[in-house]
């Protein structure tokens, strides 16, 4: 099974679609859990109607099958209770964002 490490490599190269920076920069990766043969990740949406949230979703999992064995479960999901804030960023694009 990869790292969570490799997991969070491996998401850093999703982008949002609407902002086009990395979800992980971002700050939208709220868990990363590794099981026997299986890894599940939460998302939060940047927004509570969040239009590519299936995008996302699916772009996600793709990166994550990459780094996974086969036949390991991958589960990507939002939780769409936390709300995200700009304070998630990295400070690089709190930055580059004025936050």
């Amino acid at each position: 099974m990869p790292t969570e490490e490799q997991l969070r490599a491996a998401l850093h190269t999703v982008p949002d679609p609407e902002l086009v920076e990395s979800i992980v920069d971002l700050g939208l990766v709220k868990s990363i859990r590794i099981a026997e043969g299986r890894v599940d990740v939460v998302l939060i949406p940047t927004s509570a109607t969040c239009p590519m949230g299936e995008l996302l979703i699916e772009d996600s999992t793709a990166a994550l099958r990459a780094v996974c064995p086969p036949g390991c479960e991958v589960r990507v999901e939002f939780d769409w209770d936390t709300e995200w804030h700009p304070g998630r960023m990295s400070p690089e694009l709190q930055l580059r964002f004025g936050w």
